[in-house]
């Protein structure tokens, strides 16, 4: 795939992404029939193109969103638009799965391994759903896509990286480019942006409930917060941590073109750190204050780790690097649990909330059950109650915890996946010399860990999904390079074993 490859990509990507969501307008039903459609044949016929496809309509859909928002009066209708980017990603997943369930011969053993592994543990997870929608379906649904989504993506670009050379750097270079043009707009001139993309009504039905809550106001005054504006809620103190709030370090933190600002801070940071790696520094340098403006540490905590070990990473000779980096993220967890469980952190609350729930129900409590998403009225939760008792009495703000609550023991089989995938990479990496797979070594590692206490980290599509993604793909053209080698060597070895039977026998030979 050439630079006209890659502007086709994107173009059929933005219309995918677009014409769903103003075809709503008219009809729900063609609306899906088109998207429905739409990723079938580029599935089917331009299966390059599809890697692109999966990240434009994940990062770029709310944008249209918030588009045609003056069109609704209820943000319960914009989230029915925000679906089809997961239809989207559905559909393809299913085409190139099947696909590869046609010819799986095709692909190397380490791809097949790859593959059925993870099936393994997706199979795992579907007992879980299973199980959940008999206590309540619409949570069951909801955590099913959260968890996983990473793996049908990793799945996706994997098939796709073993079977088309694809210049990842390059897409992730244009990809980036076009969120830095919407971010930097934002950055400098937000009423503008805000004005443009009809923003302000797409904010103004998100913050709709937030502004009648009388309870929630009334403890913003108490800690001397006025609300004044729907931007008033994307305010806070830098890095969102008590240590900056008592210095009164406040920021207006960026939400990108997704109007997510974790969301965003994740994407950002997967692509500085893989643009690093790629040693594109140009390009990652100039979207870095971006990742600043976001103003989330886990997102940062993940950069400058991955920078970081790619320092020591160019000492292939022996592990002591990704030995290193481990000890400094067991270092890293425990302080902050320390930290925050001093301060009565919300974080770690939900974490213990979540150990709790485990050690209380070691097999699971099936999905769907605890989470940020499968609480009604997040508001509503007595966080002062929850400080005093030193855990949340439900795993919440902690992927790691809700995964421990709702998978129970089976959460190590999924946590495990992740890391023997990054210690596959390593070992390639060590091989090869391939930076992108010192950067999902890293970067991987640095992922679980922040989902101890930000259950983003794991469960939107920007964060795990992503960075599995160009995991996948990185694993893929690693294997299509190495395809040859690995032929001259099957052939070498069976021109000696033809030469050898071909052989006349000794006589000693002869006589054993």
């Amino acid at each position: 795939m050439d630079w006209p490859g890659i502007v086709r990509g994107f173009v059929i990507a933005f219309a995918m992404t677009a014409a769903p969501i103003f075809l709503h307008l008219a009809s729900q039903a063609v609306a899906l029939i088109f998207c429905v459609a739409a990723a079938l044949v580029v599935a089917r016929f331009l299966e390059q193109d599809t890697p692109i496809v999966i990240f434009v309509v994940n990062v770029f859909q709310n944008v249209f969103a918030a588009l045609v928002s003056p069109h609704y009066s209820d943000f319960a209708d914009i989230e029915v638009l925000k679906s089809y980017s997961l239809v989207t990603t559905a559909v393809c997943y299913l085409v190139v799965a099947y696909g590869f369930m046609r010819r799986p011969t095709q692909f190397s053993p380490f791809v097949r391994r790859l593959i059925y592994v993870s099936v393994a543990v997706l199979a795992i997870v579907g007992l879980f759903f299973v199980l959940g929608l008999a206590i309540n379906p619409r949570n069951a649904i909801v955590y099913l896509r959260n968890i996983a989504l990473p793996i049908l993506v990793f799945q996706i670009f994997l098939i796709v990286g073993a079977k088309h050379p694809m210049p990842l750097p390059q897409i992730a270079i244009t990809l980036l480019g076009l969120v830095m043009l919407c971010s930097y707009l934002e950055l400098f001139w937000i009423e503008g942006w805000l004005w443009l993309t009809h923003g302000w009504s797409y904010l103004d039905l998100f913050s709709a409930k937030r502004l009648l809550n009388v309870d929630e106001i009334k403890r913003d005054m108490e800690q001397g917060v006025v609300i004044t504006s729907v931007l008033d809620y994307w305010r806070a103190a830098l890095l969102n941590t008590t240590l900056t709030s008592d210095l009164g370090f406040e920021v207006q933190r960026l939400i990108g073109p997704n109007f997510n600002t974790i969301s965003i801070a994740y994407f950002l940071a997967i692509f500085i750190a893989f643009l690093l790696a790629e040693r594109h520094w140009g390009v990652a340098l100039l979207a870095f204050p971006l990742l600043l403006a976001t103003s989330a540490k886990g997102p940062l905590a993940l950069t400058l780790g991955c920078a970081l070990f790619y320092v020591f990473a160019r000492d292939r000779t022996s592990n002591r690097p990704l030995f290193g980096l481990i000890a400094v993220l067991s270092v890293y967890a425990v302080l902050v649990f320390q930290s925050g469980h001093r301060s009565g952190d919300f974080h770690v609350l939900g974490l213990m909330g979540g150990v709790n729930g485990f050690l209380s129900w070691p097999i699971g409590h099936t999905l769907g059950d605890g989470g940020n998403l499968s609480i009604p009225d997040f508001s509503a939760l007595d966080w002062s109650a929850f400080q005093h008792a030193g855990a949340a009495n439900v795993a919440v703000e902690s992927a790691f915890g809700v995964l421990l609550y709702q998978l129970g023991v089976a959460a190590f089989a999924l946590i495990g996946f992740y890391v023997w995938i990054a210690i596959v990479s390593w070992r390639l990496y060590r091989a090869t010399g391939a930076p992108a797979l010192a950067f999902a070594s890293s970067a991987i590692l640095i992922c679980l860990v922040n989902g101890l206490y930000q259950e983003e980290a794991y469960f939107v599509p920007l964060s795990l999904p992503f960075l599995m993604g160009l995991v996948g793909m990185s694993l893929g053209a690693t294997d299509r390079a190495l395809a040859p080698l690995e032929a001259a060597k099957t052939a070498r070895r069976a021109d000696h074993a033809r030469q050898s039977a071909s052989a006349p026998l000794t006589p000693a030979a002869a006589r054993r």
